[in-house]
């Protein structure tokens, strides 16, 4: 045991702790050695400088002094030379091959394979990363921009040529994982890695194909936290048969988590809901429900036609005939915000907003008849459990959280779903009602504040970026492939969106006040350092200076469905607003502009 301490103690002093990987010593081994080579270069300068100093006109000391110069300066040059030419080789290699550790980090910071979670095709994934406490029943969801080619993801699947019409293919008997383009693993505690196979992974995907989840056997370990990870391969297509991952994701995309040794045993409810339960709204607005943790897509989104029926699990009904009998409404339900949040829009056109779209309403009020209001009601569905309550039976029939749990619908934390194949019919069902009326609301957004604000300097390196908006937002519209992140100088980074109602002083919906407006989040990787000495007054036109910017188009859209044009915002200083107006409709540092931000030359445009 002495032994083993002052082993631990040399090593501690040598900056080498146990879980210094053998790529960390050699580093520290080659950083030890280039330092002597400089101390052997300096003491040759100073040697021959002394020699040529005390010649005194003496050819052979002169000639000597010179040659020990020049090859002191040769020797310096290829020893630099070789360790440049190793050191890129050598990161090609680890980069290729992911040999560089679990860690995917950069010692400057920048997280290789992440930029496609932001600029690339990645919308989100669960678990986040670098996730800590992750259950280990949790599934694995990855949700992509746009249509997605079924057999990148599932093992033996055909499409019958008709990527995006899967009425007539061919589905393996069980949904395996293609392990040639997804690797889902975890570590024991010496750091080794085991991959799941083919066999132990299910795959389901949503109806718009865009989201995939992946179904492991429990994770990890029971009695240590373990590190699991994901590895997406360059071999994944879009629906239209082109690369997913291209440009400066042409690598792919990885990231890791950290289990926890518990398994999730606690139902989800429904946190929060706009419109709120007996109130008044105009018959534009998007049903907005706000879960309390992550559910899977899967059992929360999909369509619903009144003609040829669909999607069920969760329901928006209106008693059109006023006979007490409600029927629910066409539309689509589509989940966002780290899977927390689902929205619902029907599919009755009823106008067009500020930016010429199609607005879409909830059945109003029969005017004839003298109503004022139409009374429309919410019904989240609680999935059947199993013999093993909270967990859900398969195939779901109701809301069940990302480890399968159904929902609990009165938020006592027990699933009151009826147990498979029993006879009772009493579900843990969540509903509200309200109102709407005849009026469709115009109002574009506005933005309250930002931060960090316009032309702020001296930003903390993992500070996300926060907008509050002065009314209540579409989340399905604020994610990554609307809003945008810009680096310049450019560099890979990833960003993913996450969204939330509060009150008017700021606080989280759930409080005891109601929730009047929404605010975004911007969560990213660690910023770049700038060089400046001065970093509270950044201008984009340092070259020292490593600038960022937010980037808000007007695909976003409040809950009415109005966009967020003419842009409007506060301006560089806090006494100052930016509402923009025609002929310059956009906001661009807190000033006026006719076309914005331009983010290949990263200036605002006049």
């Amino acid at each position: 045991m002495a032994t083993q301490s002052n082993l631990s103690a040399v090593g501690e002093a040598a900056g080498i702790s146990s879980n210094t990987g053998l790529l960390d010593i050699i580093g520290n081994i080659i950083s030890i050695f280039l330092g002597l080579v400089g101390v052997i270069f300096l003491i040759l300068v100073i040697y021959a400088g002394f020699l040529w100093m005390t010649s005194q006109g003496d050819e052979d000391k002169i000639k000597t002094a010179k040659n020990i110069l020049k090859n002191a300066v040769i020797g310096l040059v290829i020893t630099l030379g070789a360790y440049g030419i190793t050191t890129f080789i050598l990161s090609l290699i680890l980069n290729a091959t992911g040999l560089g550790g679990s860690s995917s980090t950069t010692g400057n910071g920048i997280e290789a394979f992440s930029d496609a979670l932001g600029s690339g095709a990645i919308q989100d994934h669960y678990p986040p990363r670098n996730g800590t406490g992750i259950p280990r029943n949790t599934k694995v969801i990855v949700t992509f921009k746009h249509e997605m080619y079924l057999p990148s993801f599932i093992k033996g699947y055909d499409t019958a040529g008709t990527a995006t019409d899967v009425a007539d293919d061919t589905v393996p008997a069980t949904a395996a994982l293609n392990t040639s383009n997804v690797t889902i693993y975890c570590e024991d505690q010496d750091g080794n890695q085991t991959d799941f196979t083919s066999d132990e992974v299910t795959v389901s995907f949503t109806e718009d194909l865009t989201s995939f989840v992946f179904d492991p056997p429990v994770m990890g370990s029971a009695n240590y936290e373990a590190v699991c990870g994901v590895e997406l391969g360059t071999d994944i297509l879009y629906a239209d048969g082109t690369d997913a991952f291209t440009g400066s994701s042409a690598d792919g995309y990885r990231w890791t988590f950290t289990l926890s040794t518990e398994i999730d045993s606690t139902p989800p409810h429904v946190l929060s809901v706009v419109p709120e339960d007996g109130s008044e709204y105009a018959r534009n607005i998007t049903v907005q429900i706000t879960f309390n943790e992550a559910m899977d897509p899967t059992a929360v989104t999909g369509t619903y036609d009144e003609a040829t029926g669909g999607f069920t699990h969760i329901q928006v009904k209106a008693d059109t005939d006023d006979d007490g009998t409600y029927s629910p409404i066409s539309g689509t339900y589509v989940v966002s915000s780290g899977y927390t949040i689902v929205e619902f829009t029907s599919t009755d056109a009823c106008g067009t907003n500020s930016c010429n779209e199609i607005i879409y309403c909830l059945p109003g009020p029969d005017l004839s008849a003298g109503e004022t209001t139409e009374a429309i009601q919410l019904e989240v569905s609680a999935a059947t459990v199993s013999d093993a309550p909270p967990e859900a039976s398969t195939p779901y029939d109701g809301a069940v959280d990302v480890a399968g749990n159904s929902l609990d619908g009165n938020a006592d934390g027990i699933a009151d779903g009826p147990q498979s194949g029993a006879d009772d019919t009493t579900y843990d069902d969540y509903g509200i009602g309200f109102q709407v009326t005849d009026e469709i609301v115009l109002t574009p957004p506005s933005i309250v504040s930002i931060s960090p604000s316009v032309l702020e300097g001296d930003v903390a390196l993992d500070q996300d970026v926060e907008i509050l908006w002065d009314t209540f937002m579409r989340s399905s519209t604020m994610t990554n492939a609307t809003v945008s992140l810009s680096a310049d100088p450019d560099h890979q980074m990833y960003y993913v969106t996450a969204t939330g109602s509060v009150d008017g002083s700021g606080v989280a919906a759930g409080s005891s006040s109601p929730a009047t407006q929404s605010n975004l989040e911007i969560r990213h990787g660690i910023f770049l350092e700038s060089t400046d000495d001065d970093l509270t007054t950044p201008t984009v036109d340092e070259s020292s200076s490593q600038l960022y910017a937010p980037v808000l188009p007007e695909g976003i859209e409040s809950l009415y469905q109005n966009c967020f044009y003419p842009a409007g915002g506060p301006g560089a200083t806090t006494a100052e607003t930016c509402t923009g107006d025609s002929p310059s409709p956009y906001c661009c540092n807190g000033t006026k502009s006719t076309a914005g931000f331009d983010e290949t030359t990263f200036t605002c445009q006049p």
